[in-house]
């Protein structure tokens, strides 16, 4: 597999979704549109279980329901501290550290957290290059993906995609002709995608190696 450049997911993806940090942010999330929306958790768990179905990407959710991406950010990304429930991962910094692909982070969380997040992890000074999807507006991780491979000049065949959401990381990179590996413990079998159970184990397959 001829890859020049790896393209992570950050949050699901760089610790598994089942994490606390995670979970935590699942429920801020629901307090924040509950508290938007006048609605009781009771009511939002309902909606927050339907939204998925017709909008795979949670902003677009959002927006459907009237509330502000920007505020999101604001009101519940940019409040979590990461290092108070991540922890560093010495197996993933020296994956980073030892290997010298062209490394690309495309995440949908905030900036502010972002930069907190790979702080915990100490990958941030490892990433050649940082995308956030609300620089872009539209959401959608195509157009990143579109930039890195203009920006740096490497073609979408030579490129890696690694994240845990088959809708947003997976399917926007394989209409591009991407190397695609999906991290889910749910998921066995899908066409033209790998499929690992967690970071280390794609970094057990060492693809990209050099």
């Amino acid at each position: 597999m001829n890859i020049k450049m790896m393209i992570f997911d950050q949050d699901g993806t760089l610790y598994p979704n089942s994490h606390k940090l995670f979970q935590y942010t699942r429920v801020k999330t629901k307090e924040w549109l509950s508290n938007k929306l006048k609605l009781s958790l009771e009511e939002i768990e309902k909606i927050y279980k339907m939204l998925p179905s017709k909008y795979p990407n949670p902003y677009l959710g959002f927006i459907s329901l009237g509330c502000s991406v920007e505020e999101y950010m604001s009101e519940v990304f940019d409040k979590i501290n990461p290092s108070s429930f991540l922890t560093f991962n010495p197996i993933l910094y020296e994956y980073f550290l030892n290997n010298k692909f062209f490394k690309a982070l495309v995440t949908l969380a905030s900036r502010q957290y972002t930069e907190k997040l790979q702080e915990t992890l100490k990958l941030k000074e490892l990433f050649d290059e940082m995308l956030y999807l609300e620089d872009f507006k539209i959401y959608n991780k195509s157009e990143c993906y579109k930039k890195l491979s203009k920006d740096f000049n490497i073609d979408f065949s030579e490129m890696c995609v690694i994240g845990e959401s088959y809708e947003n990381d997976i399917i926007p990179a394989q209409q591009l002709g991407c190397k695609t590996v999906l991290i889910s413990s749910s998921k066995k079998d899908i066409d033209d995608v790998i499929v690992v159970k967690s970071i280390e184990d794609f970094i057990n397959l060492k693809i990209g190696e050099k």
